[in-house]
């Protein structure tokens, strides 16, 4: 694909959108192709969800418009779009957790027959085969609530399919789905093609975007900044015209690799739900050491993370900090040996959206600063402007709502959170999830720094790309335990998914 003349199925011309003074789009001119992948790129800010959010119909542009097939559109609600065959995944699921999956995929549009009577029988023949579509056959009368992370998003795709959408627009769609449910995704998306259903397509991840491209749109501070087509796109390319800068590489600190081990676990064994879920672990983590564990989903790096962070007691094996064994029941303990973990679901376990940023900086540590039960306000809010400058958090004022932050500096005010409480071993369960490629870049750039003063940083993540740039040494998971060990050097992607791709024939 070389060029532009693709049938434009979908075009939004001319977009402004105001809130006040504040403009979050400027003459956005944006186009979807038929039967393609169609990229939309940029920076947490740069106006991608304001412009989605028009073309949904949840909002309405202060100017410009909207045309599909050569026809002017009045989008005024999401049902309005919907009507027009677009639909919306966002990326915060909306799956209610009380109601079966026939009854989430047709929630809203439910199938009434005798204008009154739900027709049951059809809504669950008809999610059935979205779910087959999606290769991820599931009992549709099973409650919503029971499902994993990864398969709540399924369950928003199939709710996308099954109503036939012609533009379906993903908004980080694979943020929780494993490395196999991603794959499985793809091939959705290029069935999809083939049947001429447009695919906006949303995430962070360039790896993916460049995998699956077959047109892309590059956004920054409301507009557009670049336009370019499969085969003329490259990662830099990207990046470039994101940040409005020449791409740079990562820059590591020196370090001396050559340590003692400050964190050591042996044999380690644990339990989840009354079945093994991690079985004889073993390794190690140097001081000044960033260590990577790749796996898919099932492979037991979650598992770990909790058992290291004492939210899942280990039922067999050892773990030492600086040489001292420890007993890890709770989340108290280990936070005691100097171990202290980053969640990967921030706003889940990670934020409280009630409070402000430098009240989440130091909701943990407020015992350091307290004197004869009265909190140190001046130490407090100190520590926390000194750890918001070293993590590069940009906030105009500490004392703001934490939901003021884009997510790429949410997820450093939890960093700086476990750094308030000075650990020795930082543990990160996917640390850069939903967050953008600059603040990936310095996120990366933090972390190493970090461990060129000496800290300990062990990580998990699903992206193979995000393992090879942060980690020194990766650590693959399949079935419970270490499967494979590799130096950055020589973590190819086909080293690293060949070691994970056990858990995936066991799972199927």
């Amino acid at each position: 694909m070389n060029d532009f003349d693709t049938e434009i199925v979908l075009e939004a011309r001319g977009m402004t959108k105001r809130y006040g003074a504040n403009t979050a789009l400027k003459d956005v001119t944006f186009r979807v192709h038929r039967g393609s992948v169609n990229v939309l790129i940029g920076e947490n800010g740069a106006g991608k969800s304001t412009l989605m959010r028009l073309l949904a119909g949840v909002e309405r542009a202060t100017a410009g418009e909207i045309t599909m097939e050569g026809r002017l559109l009045e989008l005024r609600s999401p049902r309005d779009a919907s009507a027009h065959g677009i639909a919306i995944v966002h990326q915060e699921l909306a799956v209610l957790g009380n109601l079966n999956l026939a009854e989430n995929i047709f929630a809203g549009r439910e199938l009434v027959q005798s204008g009154v009577l739900v027709n049951r029988a059809v809504q669950e023949q008809q999610s059935r085969e979205a779910l087959l579509d999606l290769g991820k056959p599931m009992d549709v009368r099973c409650t919503a609530g029971d499902l994993s992370l990864g398969n709540r998003q399924v369950i928003e795709l199939a709710r996308s399919l099954a109503h036939r959408a012609k533009v379906l627009i993903l908004d980080e769609p694979t943020s929780a789905l494993s490395a196999s449910e991603a794959e499985s995704l793809f091939r959705v998306v290029a069935e999809l093609k083939s049947k001429g259903v447009s695919i906006i397509y949303i995430s962070h991840r360039l790896h993916e975007l460049l995998h699956l491209g077959d047109y892309f749109t590059v956004m920054r501070d409301g507009c557009v900044v670049g336009e370019g087509v499969r085969g003329h796109v490259t990662r830099q390319w990207i990046v470039e015209r994101m940040s409005g800068k020449t791409a740079e590489t990562i820059a590591r600190a020196p370090r001396d690799l050559h340590r003692e081990h400050t964190l050591e676990v042996v044999g380690l064994e644990a339990q989840r739900a009354g079945r093994p879920a991690l079985n004889k672990v073993n390794f190690s983590v140097s001081s000044g050491e960033v260590v990577g564990i790749y796996g898919l989903l099932g492979s037991g790096r979650t598992e770990l993370m909790e058992a290291l962070a004492g939210l899942c007691p280990p039922s067999a094996g050892e773990i030492k900090v600086s040489g001292q064994v420890v007993r890890l029941g709770c989340v108290a303990d280990a936070i005691k040996a100097g171990i202290t973990l980053a969640p990967e679901d921030r706003q889940r376990d990670g934020l409280v959206p009630e409070l402000s940023i430098r009240e989440n900086i130091s909701l943990a540590s407020l015992q350091e600063f307290s004197r004869h039960g009265w909190l140190q306000r001046k130490d407090e809010e100190a520590r926390a402007r000194e750890l918001a400058a070293q993590l590069h958090i940009a906030a105009a004022d500490l004392e703001l709502p934490v939901t003021t932050l884009s997510g790429g500096n949410q997820q450093k005010v939890v960093l700086a959170r476990c750094l308030m409480r000075k650990p020795l071993v930082l543990l990160l369960d996917e640390p850069t999830r939903g967050v953008d490629v600059r603040a990936k870049s310095e996120i990366y750039k933090t972390l190493h720094e970090l461990a060129a003063q000496g800290l300990s940083v062990l990580f998990t993540s699903s992206e193979i790309e995000e393992t090879q740039l942060l980690a020194d040494r990766v650590l693959v998971m399949a079935q419970g335990t270490i499967a494979a060990e590799f130096e950055v050097n020589e973590a190819t992607d086909e080293a690293l998914f060949a070691a994970a791709s056990p858990v995936v024939e066991g799972m199927q």
